[in-house]
């Protein structure tokens, strides 16, 4: 591999900055280019891939920060969700990185859009989801899909997730996973004052709208960062994003064994499967 590769840490956890020396100095060594992230704040676009130390807040930054590079993540966090290197296996999975053998998953991003009236009052993007969310009080949020009324949810507010995001707020608010690969978004209202609490699964293509209905207070969050203040009547636009979230892949990384073990996702702990996998039999 022989273009640039960048290097971020998590700032405030010293064994990430220690780890990521000895990754720059291991990488020099073999005639890799290493950029820290002074020298990506100059040029954005210098690195072919990031390697962030860190947890999946750290991929998900970084990923605003300098979109559609392809980002590895060696696991110094919590969950390690998608930073699914842990820290310990960081130089077989680097010598598998500057051989070439990995593939990049590529997802899909959201673009959100505030009209209030006629006029534009907020946009951005996200890689996750795009959230209304509720203060302290109920509120009422329409749905329109490619201009057709769904209905109206009264509850705590909506989450319109990519595939990539389904494992974050809005599983946790009961809507469903969708593996990679699914060309569709979930819109799942949180909490939901009403027995049905049905998650929709909408194409790629489709134009998602939600009205604020009740004037009460209400908040736009883009992958958990709140960006603006709703007001009654606001339309929010939401929309295939133009930039791709980029995850390196090595060989071994699996979704499904992710998520059992991240998410302690195992009905019966102690099972074990009775077919290997394709790959192995052949």
């Amino acid at each position: 591999m022989e273009s640039a590769i960048g290097i971020i840490a998590a700032h405030g956890k010293p064994e990430a900055a220690e780890l990521a020396a000895s990754i720059a100095t291991w990488l020099a060594e073999r005639g890799c280019v290493v950029l820290d992230e002074t020298a990506l704040q100059r040029d954005p676009s210098a690195a072919a891939v990031l390697i962030t130390i860190g947890g999946d807040g750290l991929i998900m930054r970084m990923a605003h920060a300098y979109p559609d590079i392809p980002i590895l993540g060696i696991n110094v966090g919590r969950v390690g969700f998608l930073a699914m290197i842990e820290r310990e296996e960081w130089q077989s999975a680097l010598e598998r990185l500057i051989e070439g053998d990995y593939r990049v998953q590529e997802s899909p991003t959201l673009e959100a859009s505030v009209w209030r009236g006629d006029q534009p009052v907020g946009q951005g993007w996200a890689i996750n989801d795009v959230v209304i969310r509720a203060g302290f009080q109920m509120i009422d949020v329409e749905l329109y899909i490619d201009d057709q009324f769904v209905n109206t949810y009264p509850g705590d507010g909506m989450i319109v997730a990519t595939p990539q995001g389904s494992t974050a707020y809005c599983m946790a608010a009961g809507g469903p996973v969708l593996s990679a690969g699914v060309r569709g978004f979930a819109v799942t209202p949180i909490c939901p004052h009403s027995p049905i609490r049905t998650t929709l699964v909408v194409p790629e293509e489709a134009l998602i709208e939600l009205v604020v209905a009740r004037e009460r207070e209400a908040s736009l969050i883009l992958d958990g960062v709140p960006q603006l203040a709703l007001r009654e009547g606001d339309l929010v636009q939401v929309r295939r994003g133009s930039h791709r979230f980029r995850l390196v892949l090595l060989p071994g990384m699996n979704f499904y064994e992710a998520f059992r073990s991240k998410f302690n996702f195992q009905i019966r702990p102690d099972a074990r499967p009775t077919r290997r996998a394709r790959r192995e039999r052949a």
